[in-house]
């Protein structure tokens, strides 16, 4: 895929932010209504779109692609997590450092992830994209929670927190996968529609928050720069040279370096004010990172992946 046409796919997603933004500014969208539409998001639209991409035929050689992405999915994290750990010793004595972990760590591998997926390496990415992101509430409500909740003793940890609708559908659908069961055709059909819904919305959500962040603050944080060049340049390198010649499957190598391209993650804000962190720090971060990724997505994928 050329340049110009990773940019189109990318230019799409970001036109469809742009109008979740100006739908908020209108005030045709509030803070209640926009949190209720991501729920939807989360726990209707994204878990369907993830079943409908598992209604594939079982191949025995895909189980040992399933495990090989698991490792490579745990790998990368493994290397933002390195990466956040070092910034430590760059951010000394910053209050807000569990929030720029945060962001390296955690990249929008849901409400972008998927579509950026989609567009860049098709369809039948979605089911291993999926595998991929296994790991992702794993760590979100360990590390991610320790890192946000730092000095917030009213933080109890509770092992339900890893369980998300997500998941349940991954699972569900690696049953489906692996039996051959197919669901019925009217039933398919409805999780079909269901799921493709997941694109359009999840970027007019990602609009909505960043409206009711305060944008022209961030333009004057030097950190957040540095932070966002590692999540979305460094972070995705490493990731490519490290994984470049070692794993044979291109579409196995190719996911992890795209949904390390992501921005930061769209619920860093939501976190942030779940676990008594600073929201507009982590809404700002959210909106940089997200702007800046219009260019860097179709530039990082186009010379990584070619």
């Amino acid at each position: 895929m050329s340049f110009g046409n990773i940019f189109t796919q990318v230019a799409v997603l970001f036109i469809l932010i742009l109008v979740g933004y100006l739908i908020r500014k209108l005030n045709l969208l509030d803070e209640d209504t926009t949190s209720k539409i991501s729920n939807l998001a989360m726990t209707v639209f994204l878990p369907s779109m993830i079943i409908s991409s598992m209604q594939i035929d079982f191949d025995r050689s895909m189980v040992n692609k399933i495990l090989l992405l698991i490792l490579v999915s745990m790998v990368a994290y493994g290397i933002s997590i390195a990466m956040a750990f070092l910034l430590k010793f760059i951010f000394k004595n910053d209050s807000d450092l569990g929030i720029y972990q945060y962001v390296l760590i955690f990249s929008n591998v849901a409400f972008m992830g998927y579509p950026v997926v989609e567009a860049v390496l098709g369809k039948e990415a979605i089911f291993y994209t999926a595998i991929y992101n296994l790991p992702f509430n794993l760590f979100t409500f360990t590390i991610g929670i320790y890192l946000l909740s730092k000095g917030n003793s009213d933080y109890k940890f509770s092992a339900k927190s890893i369980i998300s609708p997500a998941t349940i559908a991954i699972v569900f659908g690696l049953i489906l996968f692996v039996t051959g069961i197919r669901l019925p055709a009217f039933l398919n059909n409805s999780i079909s529609l269901l799921g493709g819904v997941t694109t359009p919305i999840s970027m007019l959500v990602i609009g909505s928050m960043l409206a009711n962040s305060s944008a022209k603050e961030c333009f004057y944080n030097k950190k957040l720069y540095f932070v966002t060049f590692l999540r979305l340049v460094l972070i995705p390198l490493v990731v490519y040279l490290l994984l470049n010649n070692r794993v044979g499957d291109s579409m196995i190598a190719a996911i992890p370096v795209v949904m390390t391209s992501m921005p930061a993650a769209a619920n860093a804000a939501i976190m942030a004010n779940q676990y008594g962190s600073n929201t507009t720090l982590a809404s700002q971060s959210v909106f940089l990172s997200t702007l800046f990724s219009v260019l860097t997505i179709p530039i990082i994928n186009m010379f990584l992946l070619g």
